[in-house]
């Protein structure tokens, strides 16, 4: 998928599946892992977000989050944190920081 979607021959990707996330690159006729997450995946998250705001999660919470945000006629970035070390990424900040901004 993600040489389909950036054209490139070894892209890095954000693997996110359910309970994963990993950093991962093709590299040498397979597939590396460079990082992953150290707290919360990203779908988990997506997860408890969209029960966080009454979100169906019929096909899947991340894909109704991203119809609603595609819908949206105001768009609104806000600056959520993340953490970055070395190349494992911490997201349980971001999780914090957007249920915060939806009970505002």
């Amino acid at each position: 998928m993600g040489r389909f979607a950036t054209g490139a021959d070894d892209p890095v990707v954000l693997y996110v599946s359910g309970g994963n996330t990993q950093v991962l690159a093709f590299n040498g006729g397979r597939y590396r892992i460079f990082g992953e997450t150290i707290d919360i995946a990203i779908g988990n998250c997506l997860d408890r977000f969209a029960r966080c705001c009454g979100i169906s999660n019929d096909p899947s919470p991340g894909y109704n989050i991203e119809v609603l945000a595609r819908s949206s006629k105001s768009l609104k970035f806000v600056d959520i944190p993340y953490a970055v070390k070395g190349m494992d990424v911490s997201f349980s900040g971001i999780l914090t920081s957007v249920e915060r901004i939806w009970k505002d």
